[in-house]
């Protein structure tokens, strides 16, 4: 498995250290959020293990393997990053690559490898949740003021990664060949979806059944302890049940079972149930299609479009109902979802969360060949999709 970075002694030890450090690094130069991500071994993934200005506990879960994600990408290329307006130095479709991104929101970063005898065993992450002029000196300032050490570790400030000159190439690639970037997209699409599938089965067949095995281990034990130990137990298992429902929510996000084994309208429902229950919004379904099953690549795309226009009038309308409409006829599938809350600037909307949910909208649309309209205003928001039924089928298109 490759030589031991951090004894479990040294953790223990220096756990109090790590994390004032952390807290001592935010505070002093004023970022939104700063973590410290480490492996236990050379070649083992990362996680973020000490943080502070965390928006929850989701990014202590992100597991990054060597090349993936900011920290698998400091760890295995031992260059730093540094990205001062994410919207506008990654492509939106790389996104998921980032997953700490989507955790934390963040809109602008500086990641640092941190060193042990030449090797990169630690990555510290600082950002902001906005873009600012003033960011790329922060990250400057820390720089220096860090002076190459941190807990005993090089600091790896040079070098950084030229993200510039690869946005600068992707770009131009798209204006020379957009044919060949609208088949690479929809190959892209395809291997998401696949990836999810494959993530979302991992997490239901294989951590949530390991769960209810321990599960069933801490309800026999009821029996063999007093009741200051019935207390421990009790508490023990309503932790690993609210694991389990978040575990089953994350799935049903990533690849709900019921869009493979039910089609697009139960896994809309399914959906919908997790977004009422986390968001307390409504959601209220109107007419209904004609037909259980579609085209593999219309329901996929039509499901992550309706999903994520239900997530945003959910998030943001401010609404206490959302309304989705179904229809099919002559051929054509149509989908609505309407909110009558806060309305956003549909030319130049501003930018929450992740920032790239409507142009993901635009380009799932354009693979499926559909039209996607949308009106906001101050009486709320209106999204429809109308797609062609059979486009896909021939094609050789995926989900």
């Amino acid at each position: 498995m490759g030589a031991s970075n951090f004894s479990e002694e040294e953790l223990a030890g220096a756990c109090a250290e790590f994390r004032a450090a952390v807290r001592l690094i935010k505070a002093r130069h004023g970022f939104d959020f700063v973590s410290l991500g480490l492996t236990a071994f050379i070649g083992a993934p990362l996680k973020w293990v000490y943080s502070a200005g965390a928006t929850g506990e989701r990014h202590r879960r992100i597991v990054l393997a060597p090349g993936h994600g900011i920290g698998g990408i400091a760890i295995k290329a031992g260059k730093p990053m540094m990205f001062t307006d994410i919207d506008e130095e990654i492509d939106p479709r790389e996104y998921s690559s980032y997953p700490i991104v989507f955790a934390e929101d963040l809109r602008s970063f500086c990641a640092l490898p941190l060193s042990r005898g030449g090797r990169v065993v630690a990555v510290l992450l600082c950002a902001f949740r906005s873009v600012g002029g003033h960011h790329e000196q922060a990250y400057r300032s820390l720089i220096e003021g860090l002076g190459g050490r941190l807990l005993g570790m090089d600091v790896v400030s040079t070098d950084f990664m030229d993200f510039e000159g690869l946005a600068a190439d992707r770009r131009a690639s798209s204006q020379r060949n957009p044919i060949f970037v609208r088949s690479e997209l929809s190959r892209v699409i395809a291997a998401q979806e696949d990836e999810r599938k494959r993530i979302s089965r991992e997490l239901h067949d294989g951590i949530a059944q390991e769960l209810l095995a321990v599960s069933f281990c801490v309800n026999r034990l009821g029996s063999h302890v007093d009741e200051a130990g019935w207390e421990v137990l009790e508490e023990a298992a309503n932790g690993i049940d609210r694991i389990l429902d978040e575990l089953h929510n994350i799935s049903v996000e990533l690849r709900p079972s019921a869009l493979d084994h039910l089609g697009f309208e139960a896994a809309l429902h399914s959906q919908a149930a997790v977004f009422e229950k986390t968001y307390g919004t409504e959601i209220v379904f109107q007419g209904g299609l004609s037909r259980t099953r579609f085209d593999q690549a219309l329901e996929t795309q039509a499901y992550r479009i309706c999903q994520e226009a239900i997530l945003n009038a959910c998030k943001y309308s401010e609404a206490d109902r959302v309304y989705v409409s179904l229809e099919d006829s002559d051929g054509w599938l149509h989908a609505r979802v309407v909110d009558h809350g806060v309305g956003f600037d549909v030319e130049h909307p501003r930018i929450k969360g992740s920032g790239c949910g409507l142009s993901g909208m635009r380009e799932r649309a354009s693979v499926i060949g559909a039209t996607l309209s949308m009106e906001s205003g101050p009486r709320g928001t209106s999204i429809t999709l109308v797609a062609p039924m059979n486009a896909m089928e021939g094609k050789g298109v995926k989900a």
